[in-house]
């Protein structure tokens, strides 16, 4: 009796061990978000404002986007990269001052990268065009900022990340939109540091970002993105 229960025993942890080890063919498939059309895309926004956190703003009045979005579906949370970013110049300060930013998406900071959040980052039928809804963030973000305050000249360099939602376009010729803007509760921030020039003394240690931009794919249309 002893010697048919040992071999029982092994018996089943055998089959234990394989049961572990292979692949289960009652697994489900794995959700992953999908976006239509794929490929190259442009964003062009009005006005974009970066807010430091004592207060003052630079504002520039238009700003523009590159990027392309992988062949779907994709695991995430990368669902794009940003490959050039630009920032119209002048863009104004306080006192009228005026600023240049420079935003570096290549070389040793590469892309920036535009993320969804996974899971619960999209909903169905939300959002202005109620066509479904993505809330994510951009992050690998790095800028310099090059103007004059009232104190002098001043370069710093911004890097971080920051909250965005993405609305889908309409059947009816709404474009997809991506809203840049801070999160009430979201721990994302951008973060200031190299400071260089005494207008400096006035700019302050993290920011904000706000912007809208209408994006496009190359082929016309704008992306929709889902997850299921």
């Amino acid at each position: 009796m002893r010697k048919k229960t040992s071999i029982l025993a092994a018996a089943a942890a055998a089959a234990a061990a394989v049961a572990l080890t292979a692949p289960s063919a009652m697994a489900g498939p794995t959700a992953a978000w999908n976006i239509t059309p794929t490929g190259n895309f442009t964003g062009a926004a009005g006005q974009t404002i970066l807010t430091d956190n004592v207060g003052n703003q630079i504002k520039c009045a238009t700003a523009t986007a590159n990027g392309t979005a992988p062949a779907s579906p994709v695991a995430g949370p990368v669902l794009a990269q940003i490959t050039t970013a630009t920032f119209n110049a002048p863009c104004t300060g306080p006192f009228s001052s005026t600023w240049t930013v420079t935003s570096e998406t290549s070389g040793t900071n590469g892309p920036w990268r535009i993320n969804g959040n996974t899971p619960g980052g999209y909903t169905a039928g939300a959002g202005t065009n109620a066509t479904g809804l993505t809330t994510g963030y951009i992050d690998n973000i790095k800028a310099t900022v090059t103007g004059s305050s009232v104190l002098g000249p001043c370069t710093f360099t911004v890097t971080g990340s920051v909250d965005g939602q993405y609305n889908n376009p309409t059947a009816g010729g709404a474009n997809g939109t991506l809203a840049v803007a801070p999160a009430a509760t979201s721990p994302r921030t951008l973060t200031i540091s190299n400071k260089v020039g005494g207008g400096c003394g006035i700019v302050g240690a993290t920011a904000t970002f706000k912007g809208t931009y209408t994006v496009k794919s190359a082929s016309g249309p704008s992306p929709v993105i889902t997850y299921s």
